[in-house]
């Protein structure tokens, strides 16, 4: 009787409809990047990921024409994306516009944007303030303030005078390049590259640019945040350890992956992720973006290719591998 009495409840249980299973949201985030995917979005990706946090996202590449992006800025305007992640300087000045002057016909307006590898983007006019952005716009830095990378290009050799080789087409280039001026005056030797007749930087005067420094007497060669110089680094810092010409750089790549002695960098990686905590607190804590600071990295690596410096030679003082990452 009891064993019946089972069979009966079980098979009444199974006749039962199952309980709905509440499904998370799939968050809808448009990527537009302007040279492909690299590390940055790797960190933004991976951070969602170990969060588990499902996202659908669309990745759109300019690689390095803007005159593509006023399409793709038309298709987010169609398709309404939860958000919106910008790659680069000079992209998201063209996909955003000024803060306080946006044109709803061409730039991205009444969607939430975070921007990624961004070079003062207050001077640039992206936001109002890094405190107040000042509309639905929000985002990391990535570099150090021009004077705290002079003041570690300093701790590992001191200076009189620094040359700087920068594309004059590129924003970020010019902003820093305008920072060091105030900073440096005459001690600035600023080497922008040959434009060829279409007003593009020319990749051939690179090595003469850097010959040019090494005669200005220049006792480092600065190497701004610049995609044009990141695309021929290898010959931007091969040239230079020729001319025993020591490379300082705002970003990882130059030193990482070419032969730059040394910079105060910000991780690609880590940059992106830091980006993707912002729009988690956007897409899941329901935060308005001009509510979330922009920032910085609390952490900057400086970064040490210890092969270069024994090339050179110019060997680190013995306080700062202390707390120097060598490759």
């Amino acid at each position: 009787m009891i064993r019946r009495r089972h069979a009966i409840l079980a098979a009444a249980a199974a006749a039962l409809p199952l309980p709905a299973v509440a499904q998370a949201r799939v968050h809808r985030i448009t990527m537009l990047l302007f040279r492909g995917w690299e590390e940055a979005c790797d960190g933004f990706r991976d951070h969602f990921a170990a969060r588990r946090i499902p996202v659908e996202l669309t990745v759109r590449d300019v690689a390095q024409d803007l005159r593509r992006l006023p399409a793709m800025v038309a298709e987010i305007r169609q398709a309404k994306p939860d958000l919106v992640y910008t790659w680069g300087t000079s992209l998201t000045i063209a996909a955003l516009g000024p803060w306080d002057a946006p044109d709803p016909a061409r730039h991205i307006t009444g969607i939430p944007v975070v921007f990624n590898i961004v070079t003062d983007p207050v001077g640039n006019r992206v936001i109002k303030s890094n405190e107040d952005p000042g509309r639905a716009v929000t985002g990391t830095e990535y570099i150090a303030s021009v004077e705290v990378q002079l003041r570690a290009m300093a701790r590992y050799r001191g200076f009189a005078r620094v040359a700087a080789i920068f594309n004059p087409n590129e924003r970020n280039s010019l902003s820093v390049v305008a920072q060091m001026r105030a900073l440096l005056g005459e001690g600035l030797v600023e080497l922008p590259v040959a434009l060829d007749a279409s007003r593009r930087p020319d990749p051939a005067s690179i090595p003469a640019r850097v010959a040019a420094a090494r005669e200005a007497g220049a006792d480092w060669l600065y190497i701004p945040p610049d995609t044009f110089l990141n695309d021929h680094r290898a010959v931007l810092t091969g040239t230079a350890l020729e001319h025993r010409l020591p490379c300082f750089a705002a970003t990882e790549r130059f030193v990482q992956f070419a032969e730059g002695l040394a910079g105060l960098v910000s991780r690609y990686y880590s940059v992106g992720a830091f980006t993707a905590y912002k729009a988690e607190q956007i897409l899941r804590e329901g935060r308005a973006p001009q509510t979330i600071p922009v920032e910085t990295l609390t952490r900057m690596s400086f970064l040490v290719r210890m092969d270069t410096a024994r090339r050179l030679p110019m060997y680190p003082p013995v306080g700062l591998l202390r707390v120097a990452e060598t490759v």
